[in-house]
């Protein structure tokens, strides 16, 4: 059982390091660097280029990030208390409503630089969430049985 749970917990850091990949290939798909205000500074032909590449990476991160908060809570059903499980399980949920926003108002608006803010605002939170619950989560899976 100790070897499943060392697996889970090197997946949870692999998991850990591509989030954090994407969202850093997500900020730096605007060229223009964080100083723009408007996509509609751009020519044409690279709004087309930078909406698509960040509608596709913004996609892939919060399937990714679902698919992360999912394989969690699927690990927290035995030898976690509840006192971490529920707490954790809600910042999965608010974590979600975030992601959510930002897809939401990217499809409506089509705005990459809001899109790219959104994201900069949920790896945030990701960070805090890596160190306040995942870590401890780790701990648990680590620990003697």
């Amino acid at each position: 059982m100790t070897a499943i749970r060392e697996q889970a917990v090197l997946r949870i850091r692999q998991d850990h390091e591509y989030m954090l990949d994407l969202a850093r290939r997500i900020a730096a798909c605007c060229t223009r660097g964080p100083h723009v205000d408007s996509c509609w500074q751009c020519l044409p032909e690279s709004q087309r280029t930078c909406h698509a590449d960040i509608e596709q990476l913004v996609r892939t991160f919060v399937e990714v990030t679902l698919r992360h908060t999912l394989f969690e809570s699927m690990l927290m059903e035995e030898g976690v208390p509840d006192a971490h499980r529920i707490p954790h399980r809600q910042a999965h949920l608010e974590l979600a409503e975030r992601l959510k926003s930002v897809r939401v108002v990217f499809a409506r608006d089509g705005r990459c630089v809001d899109a790219i803010e959104g994201i900069g605002a949920v790896l945030a939170t990701l960070l805090r969430h890596f160190e306040e619950y995942d870590r401890r989560l780790e701990e648990y899976l680590l620990a003697p049985a």
